[in-house]
């Protein structure tokens, strides 16, 4: 099976960018999923590699307003360097994210994970969700020529760590036959990720 990265296609299917002003381009029809090629500080990555020695087991799932999310993660996770590199880049992406698509809240995730989490590919029944790899192999997607009736299927393309994406979902209107196809990734034994996405909330 062979992975393609940062691949480049002639449809506006898929936007990729160094800026963060490229997250605007999901509202184009034709757009199913934008990928922001983000740098995270030196210290930020620090922390993300120390998670599993600091928590072991971590999971959350809550809905929060964006100005609530930095105070309520410095209360979750425990104290290391880079700590609060990483609370405030974590913030700073959820008001951009309810910036852009004008919510007063969002459903966030952060997970450790050792296995797939959805190892199979399929669209989201939401209107567009932020996906981001904060430590270990990332999210797996197909363009329109990679999807296929076989699985598994022959090629897909993957997220780099750090990336940011958001992948636009049935929910989205207009788009109800429509929607990136995405997969967890096999995650490698004695291995592990750290994932984190947020969803509309209201």
């Amino acid at each position: 099976m062979t992975a393609f990265t940062h691949q480049q296609y002639a449809s506006s299917y898929v936007v990729m960018g160094d800026q963060a002003s490229v997250l605007s381009e999901i509202f184009h029809s034709e757009t199913q999923i934008v990928i922001w090629h983000q740098q995270m500080s030196d210290l930020a990555i620090r922390y993300a590699e120390s998670f599993q020695q600091l928590h072991r087991h971590f999971s959350i799932r809550e809905i929060l307003a964006p100005e609530a999310l930095g105070d309520y993660l410095k209360l979750q996770l425990r104290d290391g360097e880079g700590k609060e590199d990483l609370v405030e880049a974590i913030e700073t992406l959820a008001e951009m994210f309810c910036y852009l698509f004008e919510l007063r809240a969002l459903g966030f995730r952060m997970q450790l994970l050792d296995r797939a989490m959805c190892p199979r590919f399929h669209r989201d029944q939401v209107p567009c969700r932020l996906v981001m790899t904060l430590r270990g192999p990332a999210t797996h997607w197909l363009s329109p020529e990679q999807i296929s009736d076989k699985d598994p299927v022959d090629a897909f393309n993957q997220l780099d760590t750090g990336d940011i994406a958001l992948l636009k979902g049935a929910g989205w209107y207009g788009n109800q036959d429509k929607g990136v196809m995405h997969r967890s990734p096999a995650v490698p034994l004695n291995d592990w990720r750290l994932f984190l996405s947020m969803d509309f909330a209201n």
